[in-house]
């Protein structure tokens, strides 16, 4: 009988034990839910702190890198990872893993991602609609982009709660209003004509006709810089060379991997040699680091600032390298050389080389 009074008691203590650590478990593995609405006025639940994300979005892994969260990504898009500056500024990129533009659902169930930055709305739908938490963030905004500037900054404050994120984040957002503001101050103190200026989108290879619209961060950033934006006005981000021809625009920005190629064909083809911005030489590229400057990013600053050296010199004069390795060094930690910076200012690799591969 004492026997089976033993066994008794150590089963009930057992049971008890096993209960405890369940108890604990289950403690543990219960996730705090936030609410979070996207750019386009998505509502959805997600995990706070979530720890795999898929930023598929072009415009999110820069900033989620530079606010210390690159811990926290599961990969990014194949265009943002292909860059072989992505791998020398931040080498741990090699551990992403490279998404399509458009992925099964079942990919993220299989890799346990727990949020996706999507870049638009028919592809967050689908996935929110499989139960997989997905926002919309992109670079365009409704009507224009004036109220989602630091739209991103602010939801990934939301998001995370780890106070360093927010420093850093608050950190980036006022040098971004400062130099919007200090460029706009400048300019106020002189009799300048409104200019036309023509923003040649070159992520992928499809010539001088391409370009941004109304509601893009371009058209944005470039009427803070004083300019009428060729692309507001008209129907298609795709324009043929007639309607660019009409448009007769009295400067050219060129950006990304192909802004050199596409430099070239303004200034060696019919009928885009023959216009006056052309024969001026009033055709100026935008730089390409860690992801191309005229999208949101650590150094949106800095693309402010070098955009307005270029195009207006008489009026500023910023220290667009040191500005580079100051801010590579500040958010990714990475140490560039004086070289390095050139070649990153004139659209090319670390090398020196094209960016297209």
């Amino acid at each position: 009988m004492k026997v089976l009074k033993k066994l008794l008691a150590s089963f009930l203590v057992a049971f008890c034990f096993v209960g405890v650590l369940t108890g604990c478990s289950n403690n543990t593995n219960k996730l705090e839910k936030i609410s979070v609405t996207d750019m386009l006025g998505t509502t959805i639940e997600i995990n706070k702190n979530p720890k795999k994300v898929a930023c598929i979005s072009r415009t999110t892994y820069d900033l989620l890198v530079a606010y210390g969260l690159g811990d926290k990504i599961d990969g990014a898009y194949s265009g943002t990872l292909n860059n072989d500056w992505v791998s020398l500024i931040y080498p741990e990129s090699k551990n992403h893993y490279v998404y399509a533009y458009e992925n099964s659902y079942e990919l993220f169930i299989q890799r346990g991602v727990d949020l996706v930055f999507a870049p638009e709305k028919y592809i967050a739908d689908d996935l929110n609609s499989h139960n997989i938490p997905a926002l919309c963030v992109s670079l365009y905004g409704n009507p224009t982009f004036d109220n989602y500037v630091t739209f991103l900054s602010q939801l990934v404050t939301q998001i995370w709660d780890d106070p360093q994120v927010k420093v850093k984040a608050e950190a980036w957002e006022n040098k971004v209003n400062t130099a919007i503001n200090d460029i706009k101050t400048e300019l106020a103190k002189h009799e300048i004509e409104e200019k036309t200026i023509f923003y040649i989108r070159g992520d992928k290879d499809k010539g001088v006709g391409y370009t941004d619209n109304k509601s893009s961060f371009t058209e944005y950033a470039y009427r803070m810089m004083g300019f009428k934006f060729a692309g507001a006005e008209l129907t298609t981000n795709k324009p043929s060379a007639e309607e660019i021809i009409n448009i007769n625009p009295d400067i050219f920005v060129a950006g990304g991997i192909y802004q050199n190629k596409n430099i070239e064909l303004l200034k060696t083809t019919d009928p885009y040699k023959e216009l006056d911005a052309v024969k001026n030489n009033k055709i100026y590229s935008i730089p390409i680091g860690f992801t191309a400057f005229e999208q949101l990013s650590a150094m949106t600053p800095i693309f402010f600032y070098d955009q307005v050296n270029k195009i207006y010199p008489e009026y500023f004069d910023y220290d667009i390298s040191k500005m580079v390795k100051d801010t590579i060094k500040e958010y990714f930690g990475t140490e560039l050389t004086d070289e390095q910076v050139s070649y990153m200012l004139d659209g090319l690799n670390p090398q020196g080389g094209s960016l297209i591969k």
